[in-house]
């Protein structure tokens, strides 16, 4: 392993980065286990918490596995088609939260819909507004998504919708430059959140969750055509 040492503010974010180059070159092959703690901790300059960290973020990102008693490993992709074992691995954990975002997303629009209040819908509102500023740049576009879906799911009044939806952000704005970059239908991704809004506005629950639905089926399929065309 690089002995470079990392001695910058977010500490974990610089070791997700040399994990994540180690698995990308190669050097960590799916199935190998991740060294020691402390040979990591001597080999990066790290600290034991900031250690951690970066393994919570790359189990977020499925790029490792914790087996409890036998340590860590780079996690083996799921599928078993040629295209699927070429794929990167953080691609593929892409392409899972997108599926689980399938059924996820439209439920909580729907419960958004049932139980939005005055004050939810003018963080909406304010939200799409920014949004509006916010489409030419990738950081700023991926922050205005984070932000629409947690203000919708904090809509719901329901501390699970808003909680799943934080920790599927971690994933996305930890590869936002990968998604967005892939993601060029900016004018489509607009529209379709203020529909969303328009349907919760009139408290339209069917509506709600159909346009949810129809919003991450194109951005799953979107995403699932750009990557496919990248496998080698």
């Amino acid at each position: 392993m690089n002995d470079r040492k990392l001695r910058h503010t977010r500490i974990y974010e610089q070791v997700v980065e040399e994990l994540k180059e180690l698995i990308s070159s190669g050097e960590l092959q799916p199935g190998d286990p991740l060294p020691p703690e402390r040979q990591m901790m001597a080999q990066m300059g790290v600290s034991r918490s900031s250690l951690r960290e970066a393994f919570r973020v790359m189990e977020l990102l499925g790029l490792i596995d914790s087996v409890p008693g036998k340590g860590r490993f780079v996690r083996k992709p799921r599928g078993e088609t040629a295209d699927s074992r070429n794929m990167p691995l953080e691609d593929e954990a892409v392409l899972e939260l997108m599926e689980a975002r399938r059924v996820l997303d439209p439920a909580i629009a729907a419960t958004a819909a049932m139980h939005s209040t005055p004050s939810d819908l003018m963080k909406l509102r304010k939200v799409l507004s920014r949004t509006e500023k916010n489409l030419e740049k990738i950081e700023l576009r991926s922050q205005s998504d984070f932000d629409f879906h947690l203000a919708l799911a904090e809509s719901t009044h329901n501390f699970v919708f808003i909680n799943i939806v934080k920790m599927t952000f971690n994933l996305i704005m930890a590869t936002h430059e990968r998604i967005y970059s892939l993601l060029a239908d900016k004018e489509a991704f607009l529209k379709e959140h203020q529909d969303i809004y328009d349907a919760i506005i009139d408290h339209d629950v069917a509506r709600a969750q159909e346009i949810s639905a129809g919003h991450i089926e194109r951005v799953y399929k979107t995403l699932q055509e750009a990557l496919a065309l990248e496998v080698k």
